[in-house]
């Protein structure tokens, strides 16, 4: 029962109860008096009858056929018998000489009583009064009972019942709304600060401390909640949380980039396969719900990832699962360099290795003639310095793979080693018929590793001169912006094809398309370690080139 009907209940209840014995009350109250003006208006009546009959002033029969009252009058002779009565016919009436209150009368003068009358059945009142003539005019009234007055008033008592029950219903009604709109309203954030009723302060003391526990334990969560989801949100791999009904509980940012999801769509509380539709991780999710621990590879796109997919166990059951997705794809292409790496290391140190081996093995068993060895001798020495400088170059990218620290950078200018290295290879140049031309505006000053510096110069403008055309030019220039410093070598040689030139930085990657019609000498590692040196000093490179045009190698130094 809700508190509008109990609060209805009672008020009817109580204004019943109070109706009830109000009405008894005031009956109780009220019926003497009504008693006592009936026996006032009997009275009075009986003065006035007298006057009239002891004074002669009207003939009495006639007066009384005449008298329009509620009251019987009865006139009886001295002997008490019944000379008139205005409710029965006088000649039927017994004697009434041996009433009370006509003894009374009789003795002194006047007299009264009250009794159930035998001729009208009902409560009556008697006044008798002795006249002149010694007659006695007696009046008399019916009185209601009082179980007369209650039973008379039943209806009205019904209808006041059924007014009390309707109002009692608007009033219960307004007052429940009045006592519960303040419960309403009350403000539970912080409810001892509502103005109340006083009954209810401690249970608004309980419910204030009841929420300062719950915002002490909500902080906790939330901050909880904020370094989870910033740790997850933060780790390059991608994660997913699932529930044992492949719900998704939990997904950062890596992961919907991994799987090209749109971060704006909300997936928690989603299938997983809304968010990611693969065969392989469909069986290795079911698997992991069995409480197997999966692992596997899946490609996606140009990237390759780890998968590595554990259950969470409570109570040794499966209630979900830790999905998590690992980019491998620069581990995968760094075995596969490091393979083709050794494969084509040992390819290049054999060919230096059995040219030696094999002019070592003519002279060994005196196969060469004496005027030849010297020849000989000197193709040995070559071959030792080509595997010689194909170490030196192995050892120098394998340094800058491991980024060694050991490297100490000062200022440099970087026109001055420019203008070295061009002087340096002026007479291959010039040997090549090429031309180098070399321009520098002023301020060109780096802060670098002075031998890796001097290395990538010479190894653009070495590179400018070997793949030239005769009465071809290399152009060197610097150039200061405001925020770098720009070294561009750009030479007139025979160029790179579009599907070489990504691959021209790989280690011993030689584009024998365009450079076959030109023998030169090198490692092949000449522009890798360009690479490794303009990485290590975080500087932009790019490479534009055309076929019979030339090729153009820009590096972009930072100047911070």
């Amino acid at each position: 029962m809700n508190m509008k009907k109990k609060i209805f209940h009672y008020m009817c209840f109580l204004i019943s109860l109070s109706v009830v014995c109000t009405f008894i009350l005031t009956l109780t109250l009220c019926y003497p008096l009504f008693f006592e003006h009936t026996k006032q208006e009997v009275k009075d009546e009986a003065v006035y009858l007298t006057y009239v009959f002891n004074h002669n002033l009207s003939d009495p029969l006639k007066l009384l056929h005449n008298a329009h009252t509620q009251t019987r009058i009865t006139w009886i002779d001295i002997n008490g018998n019944i000379l008139f009565d205005n409710s029965a016919e006088a000649a039927h009436m017994e004697n009434h000489l041996l009433r009370p209150e006509i003894q009374s009368a009789l003795d002194i003068g006047i007299g009264e009583a009250y009794r159930i009358s035998t001729t009208l059945g009902s409560n009556t009142y008697y006044y008798a009064v002795k006249l002149n003539d010694g007659t006695i005019l007696r009046l008399s009234r019916t009185n209601i009972s009082a179980y007369d007055m209650l039973r008379g008033s039943l209806p009205i008592l019904f209808a006041m019942m059924l007014a009390i029950y309707v109002i009692a219903l608007l009033a219960a009604r307004r007052m429940a709304r009045n006592i519960i709109a303040p419960i309403n309203a009350i403000n539970l954030e912080h409810p001892i600060m509502n103005d109340l009723y006083e009954e209810l302060n401690p249970m608004l003391l309980r419910l204030e401390n009841q929420n300062e526990q719950i915002r002490q334990q909500m902080k906790k969560l939330k901050n909880q909640q904020r370094e989870f989801t910033t740790i997850i949100n933060n780790i390059e791999e991608g994660l997913i949380l699932i529930n044992h009904s492949y719900k998704i509980l939990s997904v950062n940012f890596s992961a919907l980039e991994i799987l090209n999801a749109d971060r704006k769509i909300n997936y928690i509380d989603k299938n997983l396969f809304t968010l990611v539709n693969n065969d392989a991780l469909y069986q290795a999710t079911q698997s992991v719900m069995k409480g197997e621990r999966q692992e596997f590879y899946l490609p996606m796109g140009s990237k390759t990832y780890q998968i590595i997919a554990s259950p969470v166990t409570k109570n040794d059951k499966v209630k979900g699962a830790v999905i998590l997705f690992v980019d491998i794809t620069e581990k995968r292409m760094a075995e596969k360099m490091r393979q083709e790496f050794s494969a084509n290391v040992s390819h290049e140190l054999k060919t230096p290795l059995t040219s030696i081996s094999g002019f070592a093995e003519l002279l060994q068993n005196n196969m060469v003639r004496p005027a030849d060895v010297p020849l000989f001798a000197g193709k040995i020495y070559k071959e030792a310095q080509r595997l010689i400088n194909l170490v030196q170059d192995i050892i120098k990218v394998s340094q800058l793979d491991e980024k060694n620290s050991s490297f100490m950078k000062e200022p440099i200018n970087l026109a001055s080693v420019c203008k070295q290295t061009v002087l340096y290879l002026n007479d291959k140049a010039l040997k090549k018929q090429i031309k180098l031309n070399f321009s520098a505006e002023p301020g060109c000053e780096i802060t670098a590793v002075r031998q890796l510096i001097d290395e990538l110069v010479f190894n653009l403008i070495e590179n400018a001169i070997k793949y030239n055309k005769p009465n071809g030019q290399v152009n060197i220039s610097l150039k200061r912006k405001s925020t770098h410093i720009a070294l561009s070598v750009k030479d007139t040689g025979i160029g790179i094809s579009e599907e070489d030139l990504p691959h021209v930085f790989e280690r011993f990657y030689r584009a024998d398309k365009s450079r076959s019609q030109i023998n030169v000498e090198g490692t092949g590692l000449g522009l890798a370690i360009v690479k490794h040196i303009a990485e290590y000093h975080h500087a932009q490179l790019t490479i534009t080139s055309k076929i019979n045009k030339g090729t153009t190698i820009t590096i972009k130094f930072p100047l911070v």
